[in-house]
């Protein structure tokens, strides 16, 4: 009788085993990026530019602010110069908002400009970066849900 009573919890616990639930795989994907130690343009704090930035409104002045971070810049070529792929916009349906794009203290047009001197350069720099909206019409913004791209090009050459 005592082997009945100690074989029945046996039992039990085998059978609940017998139905594991499944295992559940998780993945990280993990990158690196190595900079040439002869140029280099990388945001500080995070790779920021691979995430949406957001422009808030702010009711108070009735204006996006501005998206302020900063760059991480070195060339041991020359200086270093940028541009504008396209012009920067954001847009909501047919309606556009213009945006500045400021790289140290040079606002970037789409014809190059140079950014950081070469004496700036090759030890390496930490420089602005600021995206801001441009002045609003005076009839003010249309709402709407406003995105874009701002795509930027970074040159160095010998001086």
């Amino acid at each position: 009788m005592k082997r009945t009573l100690f074989a029945l919890p046996l039992a039990m616990c085998c059978a609940t085993s017998a139905f594991a639930i499944d295992p559940i795989e998780k993945q990280v994907q993990v990158t690196a990026q190595i900079p040439t130690a002869a140029f280099f343009v990388e945001p500080v704090g995070g790779n920021w530019m691979n995430d949406p930035q957001e422009m808030s409104w702010n009711s108070y002045q009735e204006r996006l602010d501005p998206i302020t971070k900063q760059l991480q810049v070195k060339s041991t070529i020359g200086p270093i110069s940028a541009y504008l792929v396209s012009p920067a916009v954001i847009a909501s349906g047919a309606h556009n908002i213009g945006l500045d794009v400021k790289v140290g203290d040079t606002v970037l047009k789409t014809t190059p400009a140079e950014v950081v001197s070469a004496a700036q350069a090759a030890p390496g720099a930490i420089i602005g970066f600021e995206v801001s909206a441009q002045p609003a019409p005076a009839a003010g913004y249309e709402p709407g849900s406003y995105q874009g791209l701002v795509s930027m090009m970074f040159e160095t050459a010998a001086p």
